[in-house]
């Protein structure tokens, strides 16, 4: 198995990092690891080997940048704008839990409005313990918010939609391709 990484992408703008571990014949899934980079910091734990790698999450994001925004973001620094996101979607501002007086229909409505924002949050081993937020102010960069980045970086940085988009499909294209090989590989009669 090549365990050498690709990475799509620039990783001084955004780029997803991934290598194949093991494929599964027989469902034909890849397995691997990978970490996504943010103007040069790594978020995600590279070494967490043998996770899936399914490239739709950042391929589905890609085509919805527009809709990455919402009115009460306006105007709030990148630590009211995680605390805004955080306390809607996690009763949290970073590690302190909020006393939470919302009704069970105002924390799913928080949610159906403000879980677009969630970035590698939950979304697989590779990012456990990683908690960031995506956002698309109108005609400016995408912004990045995650209190993984070093302090030096702040809460927050600028990664470029085109840079987005073109690592997100070019990660969708190299994985739709590996699925054929090992598809292939796996029965060479077909």
């Amino acid at each position: 198995m090549n365990t050498q990484n690709e990475i799509f992408g620039d990783p001084n703008d955004f780029a997803i990092e991934v290598g194949i571990d093991q494929v599964s014949f027989d469902s034909i899934n890849l397995w691997g690891h990978m970490r996504v980079w943010c103007c040069g910091t790594p978020l995600g734990n590279i070494e967490n080997r043998c996770c899936g790698l399914d490239p739709e999450y950042f391929y589905r994001m890609a085509t919805k940048l527009d809709e990455l925004w919402d009115e009460s973001l306006v105007g709030l620094a990148d630590h009211e704008a995680w605390n805004h996101l955080d306390g809607a979607l996690y009763g949290y501002h970073g590690d302190i839990e909020l006393k939470d007086d919302r009704t069970s229909e105002e924390i799913e409505g928080d949610s159906s409005r403000y879980s677009k924002f969630d970035f590698l949050t939950n979304w697989g081993e590779s990012f456990d313990g990683y908690k960031a937020f995506i956002i698309a102010p109108p005609s400016e960069p995408l912004r990045v918010l995650s209190r993984s980045f070093p302090k030096s970086i702040g809460l927050g940085v600028n990664i470029s939609q085109s840079s987005f988009i073109k690592a997100s499909n070019d990660f969708y294209n190299w994985h739709q391709s590996q699925l054929e090989f090992h598809k292939t590989e796996s029965n060479p009669s077909s």
